[in-house]
């Protein structure tokens, strides 16, 4: 394989203790390894890289350092049915850990998720690379454990109406206004495994609108305009992800359905002709020592 390198490079994220980046960015490339997450370099805070977790804790409690979560993802688009209509990307991914009702559920919302252990990487990357035909670009979004993130599908939509079959295998429809459609995803830690990522995810219409807001602060209170986020009840699902893994978002058989969130998220139209999207995200621990207040 040759050099996976983005079309563009912007600057990494800076950051301190309680100010965190949770946007994608596009970022800088490396030589492809079998981790997800060597194709990038380790985040900076003040000048100097971070650690991963698994390095630091043997010296330190994970309690005591500062920690901070890296999802990196890329994002390709491939001939509608390449994904859906084959079990060859999905042979190297594990969709057992979604259990049996998830998974169903998923799967009648035209959508499927995988989880893909280290080492599992050079295989899916050749397998999307050879069905794209294009050069894979990372993004990056930097975040504390806990803080949600948003995975852009689809923006500035119109008044859409999905049919989602929820978990009890009834089927909700309704309409949604203009907005984004977006999976939010959130990690959280096990203190006694730092190193592994518990992640939560869902797929949600982000609207265009926004509403005031009041927000409580240390001097008082700040008002903030934030769009209003519906949930697609059935689309959600959890996974821990051990250190060098991943999970790949991709369509599913139901995607044919056009009234289905898998159709509404994963598929685009460009020029009269449909093509699948398919979504990696890697995510990773990093210790940062926590600055002590002078005095």
């Amino acid at each position: 394989m040759g050099r996976w390198c983005p079309i563009r490079v912007l600057p990494g994220c800076l950051f301190m203790a309680g100010v965190v980046a949770v946007a994608f960015i596009l970022t800088g490339c490396r030589s492809p390894e079998e981790s997800l997450g060597g194709l990038v370099e380790p985040p900076v805070v003040e000048g100097a890289p971070l650690r991963p977790v698994s390095q630091v804790v043997g010296n330190e409690d994970a309690r005591n350092l500062l920690l901070i979560v890296r999802f990196v993802q890329i994002t390709v688009r491939v001939p509608i049915g390449s994904v859906s209509d084959s079990e060859e990307l999905w042979s190297y991914l594990d969709e057992e850990p979604l259990g049996a009702r998830t998974g169903s559920a998923l799967a009648h919302n035209g959508i499927r998720v995988g989880l893909g252990h280290k080492g599992a990487w050079k295989d899916v990357a050749g397998i999307l690379r050879r069905l794209t035909g294009q050069v894979i670009k990372p993004a990056v979004a930097i975040t504390r454990p806990g803080i949600p993130v948003a995975i852009v599908l689809k923006t500035r939509r119109p008044a859409q109406t999905i049919f989602t079959f929820r978990r009890d295998y009834t089927l909700f429809g309704r309409d949604y206004p203009p907005g984004d459609n977006v999976v939010m995803i959130a990690a959280t830690i096990d203190y006694d495994d730092p190193a592994s990522v518990h992640l939560t995810a869902s797929a949600m219409v982000r609207t265009k609108r926004r509403r005031r807001k009041y927000v409580k602060q240390a001097n008082g209170y700040a008002v903030t305009y934030e769009p209003t986020r519906y949930r697609l009840n059935g689309t959600d699902f959890r996974f821990k992800v051990p250190a060098g893994g991943f999970i790949l978002i991709g369509p599913g058989h139901e995607v044919s359905r056009k009234s289905s969130p898998g159709y509404h998220f994963l598929v685009h139209e460009m020029k009269g002709l449909e093509f699948e999207t398919v979504v990696v995200i890697a995510p990773e621990v990093f210790a940062a020592p926590i600055k002590k207040k002078p005095g």
